[in-house]
């Protein structure tokens, strides 16, 4: 029996989009709450025009932890260093530590 995936449709900040289909962003955080925490392992998550699939899911404490763990590169694309991604995910999340911590969608696009 083949096991069926989920499909999820997020919002994306349309560079970081771009950046998802050329595989430069292969990190999506999101807040460890519904509908975010229903993704699983397989799912198909469409932001825009662009689909990925989940390949793992981490969960972490704190924006911080993320970035430590993951690499800003793979979280916040383009950005020069780590204080530079922390500033960008705060502009977003408005906190470093959610309640819920965050999770981390290791995430890649599904070729046409």
């Amino acid at each position: 029996m083949s096991e069926s995936r989920a499909s999820f449709h997020f919002d994306l900040d349309p560079r970081w989009e771009e950046a998802v289909r050329r595989g430069g962003k292969t990190i999506d955080v999101r807040v460890n709450i519904a509908p975010y925490a229903d993704v699983k392992k397989g799912d198909v998550i469409r932001y825009g025009s662009t689909e990925v699939v989940v390949r793992s899911i981490r969960a972490y404490p704190g924006i911080s932890d993320l970035l430590a763990y993951e690499g800003h590169e793979r979280v916040v694309p383009g950005a020069a260093d780590l204080k530079e991604a922390l500033k960008v995910l705060l502009e977003i999340f408005h906190y470093k530590e959610p309640p819920h911590g965050v999770l981390a969608f290791e995430i890649e696009p599904l070729k046409d």
